[in-house]
């Protein structure tokens, strides 16, 4: 007499399979990295730089501590933490002397005085005149017109590891060169002797 209602031996290997199937397909999906998070490639050739400068300031902003920004676009909400010992310095210079920064509540501009990456060009700006200067905000961040002003001789010294924060602004001091972002955005940028980045 013929079974009944039975699936039979392939029929539950089939199913087994199946679940099997839909378990490590979930376990994909769940642990697959997202693809927004590839650091961007910094400006220049950052290690001939290093190698033949041998100073602070001359690693390349990739080598550097990068606190919260990941990715090429910012998050909706970047959750950029302010450290507690975060202190309220508007204008400073890193320790090397070769790079400092001025913050206002909603913007900063950093200044490099010296360096050897390539910079990005800048409409109706000399090329002699670009790299020099550069800005962030909640906008976004990039290079600005013009070559380095003399630098204030007043300026306190950020040392390495130091976070600053005025208004929207937060900097810290890094060997990599300053990292400077909105807190509200997320956008940022990293300057350094051998080469640079924003996101």
């Amino acid at each position: 007499m013929a079974q009944r209602g039975g699936l039979g031996p392939w029929g539950v290997v089939l199913v087994c399979v199946d679940a099997l199937l839909i378990v490590a397909l979930v376990i994909i999906l769940v642990t697959w990295p997202d693809s927004g998070t590839s650091q961007p490639a910094p400006t220049g050739d950052a290690e001939a730089t290093a190698e033949a400068d041998g100073s602070d300031d001359g690693e390349s902003p990739e080598a550097a501590e990068d606190a919260a920004a990941d990715g090429d676009e910012p998050s909706q909400d970047p959750e950029i933490e302010v450290p507690e010992d975060a202190l309220d310095v508007a204008a400073f210079a890193l320790p090397s002397g070769n790079i400092w920064c001025e913050i206002a509540a909603d913007a900063a501009t950093c200044v490099i005085e010296a360096f050897s990456f390539s910079p990005p060009e800048v409409a109706d700006c000399a090329a002699d005149s670009v790299g020099y200067r550069w800005e962030v905000s909640a906008e976004g961040a990039g290079p600005l017109c013009g070559t380095a002003p003399e630098q204030p001789g007043d300026l306190a010294e950020l040392d390495y590891g130091q976070v600053t924060q005025v208004g929207d602004i937060l900097c810290e001091s890094t060997e990599g060169g300053p990292v400077c972002r909105s807190i509200s955005s997320g956008h940022g940028l990293q300057i350094a002797r051998g080469g640079t980045r924003t996101f």
